[in-house]
């Protein structure tokens, strides 16, 4: 019995440290390659299907993380994972961007790595230590100049307690403001003491666009997430909104069809005129 005793006494440290082990959260972050035509997958290897494949390699800054409670890859394991890519503009505009978008990164990881042991799941708690689960982001560039930079990011869940996965995608717009940048809202477009005369003009441009059906039964917000283009500023719709699971869309209403209700003298309208003289010139 004092064998037994002794033993036991010796084996806590070593069971404490094995607690530790199959706790301990890893993670990095590097540049890395994407291929073209590679996939985004979750923890089971499922295809993001919803989050759009670059036609051509391109050089991204990737992050990885796993927390849980695991060891040799077997257990509870929670994988959050971010990605952006190489800006192919140098203006100290797209680096504060890409700094901003990375603390951002590391932030979200960090509050994740802090609480991943809390039981604080309000549904399915029993899944809290048996199923794994994935957060990613995913930044795609769709413009990027001196003046602007505008993006998409996939922000793909899919966690331990969900029957199947989820996505919400998010337009980052950002110019100068002073000297700091600043992400745009889509009322900072916009001209006019009230929001319902350019939401309205959006929605008839939204019907011209062939999505008539929606604005019968919906109206826009000034929270609609968007993206902006050299071509137009790019409404985005959410799952569901234009039809079924695999309706994740965005409409383009051109700039020529804005350009009187857009706010003047703004970073935004002063390189959406430029866009228009150039449309002219050489059409």
């Amino acid at each position: 019995m004092k064998t037994l005793l002794i033993v036991a006494v010796l084996m806590v440290p070593l069971f404490a440290w094995f607690v530790e082990l199959a706790a301990r959260p890893s993670f990095y972050e590097r540049w890395d390659t994407r291929k073209a035509g590679e996939d985004y997958y979750d923890h089971i290897s499922h295809v993001l299907e919803s989050v759009p494949v670059s036609s051509v390699d391109k050089k991204v800054w990737a992050f990885w993380q796993k927390t849980g409670f695991s060891v040799f890859t077997k257990g509870k394991e929670n994988f959050f994972k971010a990605e952006i890519p190489q800006f192919d503009c140098t203006e100290p505009l797209s680096e504060a961007v890409f700094k901003f978008l990375q603390e951002e990164i590391r932030a979200v990881a960090k509050k994740i790595r802090e609480t991943s042991l809390e039981p604080h799941r309000l549904c399915y708690p029993e899944h809290f230590l048996v199923h794994d689960s994935t957060y990613y982001r995913i930044v795609q560039k769709r413009l990027c100049t001196s003046e602007l930079v505008s993006l998409e990011e996939y922000r793909y869940f899919y966690p331990d307690w969900a029957i199947h996965d989820g996505i919400t995608v998010l337009g980052r717009n950002f110019v100068w403001n002073g000297s700091a940048i600043q992400e745009l809202e889509m009322a900072d477009l916009f001209e006019g003491s009230s929001e319902g005369d350019w939401l309205a003009v959006l929605e008839k441009e939204l019907e011209v666009a062939g999505v008539q059906e929606w604005t019968e039964n919906y109206s826009l917000k000034p929270t609609r997430q968007f993206f902006i283009t050299r071509e137009g500023l790019n409404l985005i719709f959410q799952r569901y909104e234009l039809g079924g699971y695999y309706s994740q869309t965005s409409k383009m209403v051109p700039w020529n069809r804005l350009n009187s209700i857009l706010k003047p003298d703004t970073p935004v309208t002063r390189w959406v005129e430029k866009q228009l003289q150039k449309q002219r010139k050489d059409g």
